[in-house]
């Protein structure tokens, strides 16, 4: 990636609700920090109002369409990390991928849409690779307490047990407080209309993303649980655990195949994840998850249903008042236990913010400033390129920074020898 750049981040889609929180943000840090950061999109008369609104005076407004792949050229030529909110992303993404994968730009997205990066890294991994341009997908509330949650629970068994251990069943409860993105929604509508039905498979399979298939079921969570020192938590059906699940199962994938300098990271060939959303029971459990199935399975069958969500639903670029982002917040639970069933451990997030929105803005963020700021100290395999996750490509350099901004906290534990306490 060249060094002479006009600017350091660019943020794509900065006229959007999450987009002007990520620009906020950035304006707040990058006097500390010692950087600059320009926003982008198509209309300059919107983007220079939305950033009055808030407050920010970004180093530059560069305008291109999400379908002009000439005007994204030009802009992406100007920096060196790309943040893109622009969503529905199997819809509006992929020309931004293909152009920061060409030009050598590392790139930074909150999609939760499985077919997007299975597409996206089909069609452009080589040429990542080639450019050493790293793409980074899921780096808001999905992915990101999934995968690193996986990650630091596995070098806990590894600390505890050595090198040589190897994970088995990992499981990560969530408790979060918090509305449904606009965004979010559409693209759970736009799954169901699509008419590509190898994209409908892809978002049902749990390896899909992986370039290896391990020893998951693919069967999804209805009552879940985990134990930790004898203690059991119970969890329903979590929404977003399909495309959490995949970009664990991909982490799992890239590190088992990677070169020996990350192989000391893999997390063993029968590790397998899932996730729930944290209830009192099991059978509050059992009928949390029915209630969802029935909700949402009406949504995806009965297309009356889905104009009405559409009609009176959240939009996207739609949000949260302020006060009600600064009262949200999430916890999550991770515990792995070795495959030997000798060692487990855990790990507990915690994040002030409303999780899709005020500390998803963070996390996005932070991604981008780890791949700006912090480089030199990322894995071995970020600076190869190509598609990676939050976990193989910043892993404990992002929790470091996440920790530094007062607005995460991250407790790692192992619980000794687990076979005492069942």
């Amino acid at each position: 990636m060249a060094s002479a750049k006009a600017y350091d981040i660019l943020v794509m889609g900065a006229s959007g609700f999450t987009g002007q929180l990520v620009s906020k943000y950035l304006a707040t840090q990058a006097p500390l920090q010692n950087f600059t950061f320009a926003v982008g999109g198509r209309n300059r008369q919107k983007i220079e109002e939305k950033m009055r609104e808030v407050g920010v005076k970004p180093a530059a407004v560069l305008i291109a369409d999400s379908s002009d792949e000439e005007a994204l050229r030009k802009a992406v030529k100007q920096v060196k990390v790309v943040i893109s909110l622009i969503g529905p992303y199997l819809i509006h993404g992929e020309p931004l991928v293909k152009v920061c994968a060409e030009e050598g730009v590392h790139y930074v997205d909150l999609t939760g849409e499985n077919p997007f990066i299975y597409k996206t890294n089909q069609k452009y991994g080589r040429i990542a690779l080639e450019n050493t341009a790293t793409i980074i997908h899921c780096c808001g509330f999905d992915s990101i307490p999934s995968d690193i949650g996986a990650f630091l629970a596995v070098q806990r068994l590894k600390q505890a047990g050595g090198d040589d251990v190897r994970a088995g069943k990992v499981r990560t409860s969530f408790r979060a407080k918090g509305g449904m993105s606009g965004g979010t929604l559409a693209s759970i509508v736009n799954m169901r209309e699509t008419e590509d039905k190898e994209a409908l498979k892809v978002a049902a399979d749990t390896y899909a993303l992986s370039p290896i298939r391990g020893v998951h079921k693919g069967r999804p969570v209805v009552v879940g649980s985990q134990t930790f020192q004898g203690k059991t938590t119970w969890g329903a059906f979590f929404m977003m655990a399909p495309v959490n699940t995949a970009v664990v199962h991909r982490s799992w994938g890239v590190l088992e195949s990677a070169d020996p300098s990350s192989r000391v990271l893999a997390y063993g060939p029968r590790f397998h994840y899932d996730e729930f959303l944290k209830m009192p029971g099991p059978i509050s459990a059992f009928l949390a998850s029915l209630t969802f199935f029935t909700v949402f399975g009406s949504i995806f069958l009965i297309s009356p249903i889905r104009w009405l969500v559409k009609r009176f639903g959240p939009k996207s670029g739609e949000g949260p008042s302020p006060e009600a982002q600064q009262n949200g917040w999430y916890e999550t639970t991770t515990v792995a236990k070795s495959e030997d069933g000798r060692y487990e451990s855990r790990v507990v997030q915690k994040a002030k913010g409303d999780p899709g929105y005020l500390a998803t803005s963070v996390l996005i963020s932070s991604c981008a400033l780890c791949l700006l700021k912090d480089y030199d100290r990322l894995p071995p395999i970020a600076k190869h390129g190509g598609f990676l996750t939050p976990a193989t490509a910043l892993g404990n350099v992002l929790v470091e920074r996440l920790e530094a901004t007062g607005r995460f906290q991250f407790k790692v534990e192992d619980g000794g020898d687990a076979r005492k306490t069942r």
